[in-house]
């Protein structure tokens, strides 16, 4: 190949832009090396569990449940997903282990405009690099200073590899994604007013942004509203469900939501607050009560009932083999 073709090759896998090459410049071209990743999700990752009811009045701390628990509910049909069917986009990040935290590539693949999806490539010098790869469904996310921010959280997954380039070594890779995220349910036991306009979930302490180089959610300082309408077939039904997902802070830190819901006079129905919830990655915390109907004069409680779905569980699957019939 000639060296003009290499260098442009080259400057195409590393998403800069080129000017003419000159003599000077091939050197540092021929040094160069392909990279290639094959992206997917674990193939533990499972969809979302049935509910598993806890007792009421009370909110008890999300405990990691046992494995050996006979009554741990299972999942109908669990069957592997595709990385495209959960995220739409990746983020590919590459930094330099001389300068840790300064990257010296980022690139977004989507998996409308990306006909491979999932297969990454590159082009680096030698040296010893580590790779962040974080895949959502988002549609808007920002990257500064080696953390994402995002419009409204998604399902996300992420995973780090590290890994050396040079003449003769390994340059391909498999890199399998793992869920980071946690998601929030508030479930009603109550209809849906016909007077209903909005339901809003205002969250304080909110880990909304991700930092790429630790692995942890960054705890917003202003609180975070998101309001759910209502269509007119949801009207009269029960079991309607409102949710978000978080990342995980850092120092088990704990989020509160106020809860509030409005009829189209702007006039408050009813509100509530949940304290103290603590997100926990691959895990839907859901907490189930009266979340539309205004409270009547003589309630006093003002509680929920916290189930963990399925236990939390989306990666578990309970194993048994069928008994050999008798003759």
């Amino acid at each position: 190949m000639k060296k003009k073709e290499l260098y442009a090759l080259a400057c195409i896998f590393s998403f800069a832009g080129c000017s003419s090459p000159n003599p000077d410049e091939s050197v540092i071209v021929e040094n160069l090396f392909p990279v290639q990743f094959s992206v997917q999700l674990q193939k533990e990752v499972l969809p979302f569990y049935p509910t598993r009811s806890m007792p009421d009045n009370t909110i008890p701390e999300p405990t990691v449940p046992n494995p050996s628990d006979p009554d741990k509910d299972q999942p109908d049909n669990p069957t592997d997903k595709e990385l495209s069917e959960l995220c739409s986009t990746i983020e590919y990040v590459v930094y330099n282990s001389n300068n840790p935290t300064e990257p010296v590539n980022h690139h977004i693949y989507n998996n409308v405009e990306t006909e491979d999806f999932g297969i990454i490539y590159d082009t680096l010098p030698a040296g010893t690099y580590k790779a962040c790869f974080f895949a959502y469904q988002s549609e808007k996310a920002t990257f500064s200073d080696n953390v994402l921010s995002f419009d409204r959280l998604s399902d996300s997954f992420y995973e780090t590899e590290s890994f050396t380039v040079g003449e003769g070594l390994e340059s391909a890779m498999s890199i399998d994604l793992r869920r980071i995220v946690s998601r929030i349910e508030f479930k009603a036991t109550d209809q849906v007013p016909d007077e209903i306009e909005k339901f809003e979930m205002k969250i304080s302490n909110y880990p909304n942004r991700f930092d790429l180089l630790t692995g942890e959610g960054i705890t917003s300082e202003t609180e975070q509203t998101f309001t759910d309408s209502f269509a007119s077939e949801d009207k009269g039904k029960t079991g309607k469900i409102h949710s978000f997902y978080s990342f995980i802070p850092s120092g088990n830190k704990k989020i509160s939501v106020m809860l509030t819901s409005t009829n189209a006079a702007e006039q408050v129905m009813r509100t509530r607050t949940v304290t103290d919830i603590t997100p926990i990655a691959n895990k839907i915390i859901r907490y189930t009560g009266i979340l539309y109907t205004p409270p009547k004069p003589d309630e006093t409680g003002n509680t929920f009932s916290l189930s963990i779905n399925g236990n939390g569980e989306w990666d578990d699957t309970e194993e048994k083999e069928l008994p050999e019939l008798l003759n």
